[in-house]
């Protein structure tokens, strides 16, 4: 591919990403999903999804490809997921958090309601460089890169009183519409538990 292809591709995921961003799914949750029992919420994700098989103590993480297979999926759509809890002194710290995201530069920000909680998602372009460890940010094994990597950092934070649930998803920026919106589709099907369908097994179909 020429420069000047991938320059034309990955303006159009920009333009593509910010109209996601604007739009709500109306999905009814189904496939996989991950429960989380300990602050009683379910994350709902398509079947072409695995879980990475890393191990958090507050932390789950997800991958559009096996990585022990990853050449299943073209490279520049493979994309990592990671559901990280935070519990706060205060349900006013974790609504102080959501206040401050609007003060920082992202690429764009949206606020909406997930799972019937507060939300706001934020999108940034930035280089493989700046995502830290992971498997997204990695080059593909024993291959150089021919230049900069640019990911898109699409992460979603919903207020759960003092807990603070964040779903941080990477994605290549030349990545297919339909990973994208698999990325969105995640982050919009949590659903939290009342304590009687926890004691019935999660109130999950």
């Amino acid at each position: 591919m020429t420069r000047q292809r991938r320059q034309a591709r990955c303006a159009l995921g920009v333009l593509l990403l910010h109209g996601l961003l604007l739009a709500s799914s109306e999905a009814a949750a189904q496939g996989k999903f991950h429960r989380n029992e300990k602050f009683g919420y379910v994350v709902f994700y398509p079947e072409r999804w695995l879980p990475s098989g890393n191990v958090y103590a507050n932390a789950f993480e997800l991958r559009n490809y096996d990585s022990k297979s990853p050449g299943a999926v073209a490279e520049r759509n493979r994309a990592s997921l990671i559901v990280v809890d935070t519990l706060n002194e205060s349900p006013e710290v974790t609504s102080r958090f959501l206040d401050g995201l609007a003060t920082e530069p992202p690429f764009c920000i949206v606020r909406l309601s997930i799972g019937g909680r507060r939300a706001v998602r934020v999108a940034r372009r930035m280089p493989a460089q700046q995502l830290g460890p992971g498997a997204a940010g990695a080059p593909p094994s024993g291959q150089a890169t021919a230049g900069p990597r640019f990911f898109f950092a699409i992460d979603a934070h919903i207020a759960n009183g003092k807990h603070l649930i964040s779903i941080e998803a990477r994605a290549p920026v030349e990545a297919d519409p339909e990973v994208l919106q698999d990325v969105m589709w995640i982050q919009e099907n949590v659903k939290f538990q009342t304590p009687q369908e926890l004691r019935q097994g999660g109130g999950v179909p």
